[in-house]
């Protein structure tokens, strides 16, 4: 490192020297004998220059580099001439033995970020919040409140919380949970660089509830991958009559275990449904299962069932504008329904709960002859595979050891 940091200087001298293009210039070579990081080290560079009293405010600064800290930390010396030049990166998919591997490359291609142009785009969000506001309208403190929320994300030196991706659009998150706690905020969170906790609450708040959310939302999306799998075991005696049936002239096995499966399938939704003791836990409950029938793939719709979805959007929507005619805001249907009073739901009906909500069925338990449980020593029959095109209730993707088979609900 010493020898590079010579050759550094040596350099940046000749070119001075030499040079034409570089006899106008003042050339700063802060090299790695001086401790921090580069854009650190620039900006305190800018900072310092900023205390000049010949200091120009119209000076133009360019930084070359792909950090995206870079953009923040030009956003904090409240220049208004601030540009950024750096590399495009491609992000590339391919297959390697099967598995899919993304790979980023930098290309021949330069990007150039316009700071003042993005100072522009905030002014523009928040202008119109200025007549709810309860202070003085500031752009330059909503832009330092605006890097304080955007350290929950994480950077180099701090990890991100763990309900905030920028993959799930959490920036885009962020800055409409500000929007909403600013015009209740007596004062702006940061000050100087001083951090007001007291005034950050608000927007904590706002933030754990979105914790919450997110992670249900995870759940849910988890759960959709499995959604209308569930996980059957069959207890020897019921491999014996399977295929005992599958002997017999007309084959009754599919039919006999999808039989079973639906009345566990049935007694498993009873269960929850009796779990919902009271009437606001029923109607909350039916709120989901509506706003989950918004979130299934369309694609795999009928064209019936996309008819009705359309037809039930509609109903929401309109009672929605009459319990809300104030509103001028369009919703998605998700916070639509999110946001009707309980009495525009219909009372819970056990049939209304979602295969998908329902856990494992263990046929295994308590379903012998003789009141034990045995385990599977034989596989079930064969045509058990063809449950899977018997009916909307279907057993199917292959046998499992110990006769567990994944089944597809109605």
């Amino acid at each position: 490192m010493a020898d590079l940091c010579a050759q550094l200087h040596f350099f940046v001298k000749y070119k001075v020297n030499t040079d034409p293009l570089y006899k106008p210039l003042k050339v700063v070579l802060s090299d790695g004998t001086v401790p921090g990081e580069g854009e650190h080290k620039m900006m305190d560079y800018i900072r310092n220059l900023r205390l000049l009293k010949d200091y120009d405010p119209n000076t133009r600064h360019c930084f070359y580099g792909a950090d995206a800290d870079l953009i923040m930390l030009s956003l904090l010396t409240h220049e208004p001439h601030f540009y950024i030049i750096r590399e495009e990166h491609v992000i590339t998919k391919k297959k390697d033995g099967g598995v899919q591997r993304m790979e980023l490359s930098v290309s021949n291609n330069f990007q150039l970020i316009h700071i003042s142009l993005l100072r522009e785009y905030f002014l523009l969000e928040y202008k119109p919040l200025e007549a709810k506001m309860q202070m003085k309208f500031d752009i330059e403190r909503i832009i330092d409140d605006f890097i304080f929320f955007c350290f929950f994300i994480g950077n180099d030196f701090l990890p991100s919380l763990s309900a905030l991706d920028l993959a799930e659009g959490s920036l885009d998150h962020l800055i409409v949970f500000y929007k909403t706690c600013l015009p209740t905020m007596g004062e702006y969170i940061t000050d100087n660089g001083v951090i007001h906790w007291d005034r950050a609450e608000p927007f904590m708040w706002v933030l754990g509830e979105h914790e919450h959310e997110t992670f249900k939302n995870r759940i849910d999306e988890m759960s959709s991958r499995f959604e209308g799998k569930k996980t059957v075991t069959f207890t020897q005696e019921q491999t014996y009559t399977a295929n005992a049936l599958s002997q017999a002239e007309n084959s009754r096995a599919p039919e006999h275990m999808q039989n079973l499966y639906k009345m566990k399938l049935a007694q498993k939704k009873t269960k929850k449904f009796k779990t919902l003791s009271t009437a606001d836990d029923k109607k909350r409950y039916k709120r989901f299962v509506y706003q989950r029938k918004f979130k299934e793939d369309e694609k795999r719709l009928t064209q019936a069932e996309k008819l009705g979805r359309v037809n039930l959007e509609a109903k929401f929507r309109k009672q929605f504008a009459e319990a809300n005619p104030e509103e001028k805001e369009e919703f998605e249907i998700y916070d639509v329904i999110k946001n009707l009073p309980d009495g525009y739901f219909s009372d819970l009906r056990v049939e209304d709960i979602p295969d998908s909500a329902v856990s494992e069925i263990d046929i295994m338990i308590g379903d012998s002859n003789d009141g034990s449980n045995k385990d599977m020593s034989s596989p079930a029959p064969r045509e058990l595979q063809r449950f899977a095109s018997t009916g909307s209730s279907a057993i199917g993707e292959g046998l499992e050891e110990e006769g567990k088979i994944l089944a597809s609900g109605e």
